[in-house]
Order: structure tokens, then C-alpha cells, then sequence
């Protein structure tokens, strides 16, 4: 088990805001290794004290955890001042004679393949292991590199590439569903289901991370890494054995069904559009190419649309639509399953049955069902059922950590799975650079607009 963490980019949020509140929580929950110990790094020239006190700031700020939790967590740091793309600085941090250590890359994506190149200097264990942050390379020929570059110059530790999505609770939600209740799994397939919509809409812009989003838009941001997470789940056949390698497995064959978006097509099955200046509840919202940080010459899309299809007798002729964005009227993030609509002659029968809709929330942990049940005057009567598990009881961050020290790799992408989302989203990245999908425009607090038809006049999503 892992008995240290050296985590490199120390000083930044992602340490502050979610990784040290993850360590806080297993620390209440008494789950971490005994005499366990953090050492953080960075380029900011802290002494251990320092840094102790900017950890203890964050977890006041950050953390739920008790106070006796997070005194126990900032007893367990120390602190190291390095340049992470320099192999001796890298080296010195790590030390000789080390117990088993996580080497977390809590980095921005340009440093990775420097620090990469430096950490094969320290000549990492199989014992070892390496967290690498999404996302992972910005189109399918760099994560082709970044993977060769693993291979090549850290062949021996574990590599955990982390998707917060693909959370413990998440990945039980959906596949506890599926296979263990009879009455989903059986319908779980293009004979029943009619299309699938995956959504993650968010009434929040941009909340000062223009300095990564504007370089990134919403595809690169939600849809080509989480997004197509959740769609694997949806996807994936039960796996043949409940371990690692079997559940990874299945995913990435989940994904190798899907087919590979045509050029021609793309004005129809994809959207980008960015919002203007509008009202989002009682706040004023400026457009977004007025937002600080923002360079408009970058077009780049605060909302983003796809529809992808699959190629495999479960699925054959089912569009999945992956959707994303910013700046909208209310907040929603779940899968939704559309069910065919009944017969002709039964809908003649009884007036007022709608197709069944599968819902399952990826933030809240809900599950509806619309159903029709008998009504007045021999009519259907469409209600919701609903259910809701038990809150969580960790955070995601935690649950990554937690597989992290035990040297699990279930809930992390492979590296297979990683060039596999790329090759879906680099022909609609392209295509887009081109301008041949057209940038679209709404209002902040209203409704994205649908694909344009290939006039650039606008559409129809597709039935």
C-alpha cells in the first residue's frame, strides 16, 4: 500500500480545493495508510510551515471534515521547492530509499511532458504509482505521444489517469441499475430504446476560468473527456469478471463501437454556439466575449452538441447526444434513456401515454422513471417514479484516492480508453476549425439552439 505522496503543482487549486480535501476526508474516515506522509512541491519558494499554513487555509475553505481531520492532515506535510521539468530536482524531491509513493501531477497540461521525461530519471517501482490529471493530450495524436512517452519512460508504476466522473457512486449508479434489476438490462437496447441524451447544463459561466476554458470550449472541456466517460457506462456489455483490467475492458470496447463522426454530416449531428449578454435569474451576464480573460478571436463555444452513432448489435441505429454548456437557464446533469413509443393502435386505445424516460442524475443521485398508469375516463395518466439512494458518503476525489493508495485502477482511464475518446472528438474538432460548423449564438438565460441545417440556417435536433 502507499505510504507517501509527492505531490507536484502543490501550490495550485486543484491541490487546495479538491485534492487535500479528499486526504481530509479519509483521514476522518481513518481510511488512509498508518504514518502516512504528503510531501508538497512546487516552483513558489515556501518554506514546509508555509505551505502547511496555505493547506490548513484551503481545508477551512474546502473541507467538511473535522477539525481534529485536519490538523492530523497538515501534521502530515512537508515541502520541497523544485522546478518539476528538471530531472534533479525532480530526483531530490522524491529521495533514495523511498517507501511506495503516489507521484501526483497536479499540473497544468503543458508541463506534462517535461516532468514526465524528468520522473523516468527517478526510476520509479512497480510499487510505485503516477496520478496524471485530465486532460490527457488535446487531440488524438497527442495522447498517442503522451501514451508512448508512459510507456517508454515509466514503464514499471501503476498510471492512474484521473476523470473525476467516473466516480465510485456514479459507476455503481449506473451499472447496479443495468445489471443487477431484471426489469432494465432486458431493454437495455436498440430493439426498446429510441435514442439516448447525456447533459451536463450548467447556469454558471465562467467563474473566473477563462484562462483555461477560453483555450479549451465546451467539447474539450466536458463532452471528449467525461461526457464520453458516462456514455461507456451506458454502453459497455456486463463485464465477464468484476476486477480492474475486466471493467476497464468493457469500456473501451464500449467505446470502439462508437463510430467515427463523418466531415459530412457534422453540420447536422453537432452544434457550437457561445452565449451573449442576457439574464440568468436575477443576475446580469455579459456576453462572453466580454468576459475578463477572454480572447474573442479564439471563437471559442460555451455550448456544445453531438450526436454519435453506434456500431454494434445492441445499439445499431440508437443516437446518443452528448450535449455541454454554460450560461443556461437552470442547471441539469443526467442521462436520460428514451424509450420507443407504443403501438399505434394502443395510443388509439388510450389517449395520453407518452413514451417511458429513464432518467439518472449524475450529480444527484436520483433515478426517474415516467410511466403511464390508469387514469379518468379509461385515459393513461404519464407520472414520474422516483428514487433516490442514500447520500454519499465520500466525494469523488476521495473515492479516486482512496483506489489510488490501495493500487486500484478500476475507476481510471486507460490509456487505450483515452486515445479512443480523441478519435471521436478530433473529426468535429477539425471540422469546426474549418468553420464549417457554423458558431452560433444565445442568449444567457435561454435555450442553445438546435444543429443548422447544411445552408447554416438553423435546425432540428435529430429525432
Amino acid at each position: 500500500m502507499i505510504e507517501r505522496i509527492v505531490l507536484f503543482g502543490a501550490s495550485g487549486d486543484l491541490t487546495s480545493r479538491l485534492v487535500m480535501p479528499a486526504v481530509a476526508q479519509l483521514a476522518e474516515a481513518e481510511l488512509l495508510p498508518a504514518n502516512l506522509t504528503i510531501v508538497g512541491s512546487a516552483n513558489t519558494d515556501w518554506s514546509a510551515e508555509q505551505f502547511r499554513e496555505h493547506i490548513a487555509e484551503g481545508l477551512d475553505a474546502h473541507s467538511t471534515a473535522t477539525p481534529a481531520a485536519k490538523d492530523a492532515v497538515v501534521r502530515m506535510l512537508g515541502y520541497e521547492p523544485a522546478d518539476v521539468t528538471r530531472a534533479e530536482d525532480v530526483c531530490r524531491v522524491l529521495g533514495d530509499g523511498r517507501p511506495d509513493t503516489l507521484v501526483y501531477l497536479a499540473l497544468p497540461p503543458g508541463l506534462l511532458r517535461g516532468v514526465l521525461t524528468a520522473l523516468a530519471a527517478a526510476k520509479l517501482r512497480r510499487s510505485d504509482a503516477v496520478a496524471v490529471e485530465k486532460p490527457f493530450g488535446t487531440d488524438l495524436e497527442s495522447a498517442r505521444e503522451l501514451n508512448d512517452l508512459l510507456r517508454v519512460q515509466l514503464p514499471e508504476p501503476t498510471i492512474f489517469r484521473v476523470d473525476h466522473f467516473l466516480s465510485n457512486e456514479l459507476v455503481r449508479r449506473i451499472l447496479v441499475l443495468r445489471f443487477l434489476n431484471r426489469v432494465f438490462e432486458p431493454t437495455w437496447n436498440a430493439v426498446h430504446v429510441e435514442r439516448v441524451d447525456i447533459s451536463w447544463l450548467e447556469s454558471l459561466t465562467l467563474e473566473g476560468r477563462a484562462g483555461y476554458y477560453d483555450g479549451a470550449g465546451a467539447m474539450k472541456d466536458m463532452v471528449q473527456n467525461h461526457l464520453m466517460e458516462v456514455m461507456a457506462l451506458v454502453l459497455m456489455e456486463q463485464p465477464a469478471r468484476i476486477d480492474p483490467h475486466s471493467f476497464r475492458g468493457a469500456r473501451v470496447e464500449a467505446l470502439r463501437a462508437v463510430a467515427t463522426p463523418s466531415p459530412e454530416t457534422l453540420c447536422r449531428d453537432s452544434v457550437r454556439a457561445r452565449y451573449t449578454a442576457g439574464t440568468i435569474g436575477t443576475r446580469q451576464v455579459p456576453s462572453y466575449v466580454d468576459e475578463p480573460g477572454v480572447d474573442p478571436t479564439r471563437n471559442t463555444e460555451t455550448y456544445a452538441s453531438l450526436i454519435l452513432g453506434v456500431n454494434n448489435p445492441r445499439w445499431a441505429g440508437v443516437p446518443f447526444t452528448l450535449r455541454s454548456g454554460k450560461a443556461l437557464a437552470a442547471d441539469s446533469a443526467e442521462i436520460a434513456i428514451h424509450y420507443r413509443a407504443m403501438p399505434e393502435y394502443l395510443l388509439d386505445r388510450w389517449p395520453g401515454v407518452e413514451p417511458n424516460v429513464l432518467r439518472l442524475g449524475l450529480t444527484e443521485p436520483y433515478v426517474r422513471l415516467s410511466a403511464n398508469l390508469n387514469g379518468p375516463d379509461d385515459r393513461a395518466a404519464h407520472q414520474e417514479l422516483e428514487l433516490w439512494e442514500p447520500a454519499s458518503g465520500r466525494t469523488p476525489y476521495a473515492n479516486l484516492l482512496l483506489g489510488m493508495l490501495h493500487n486500484d485502477p478500476t475507476l481510471f482511464i486507460r490509456g487505450d480508453e483515452a486515445e479512443e475518446a480523441w478519435r471521436i472528438v478530433d473529426p468535429v474538432m477539425k471540422a469546426w476549425s474549418a468553420h464549417a460548423v457554423p458558431m452560433q449564438e444565445y442568449a444567457a438565460g435561454t435555450e442553445p439552439p438546435g444543429p443548422s441545417a447544411p445552408d447554416g440556417r438553423p435546425g432540428h435536433p435529430r429525432s
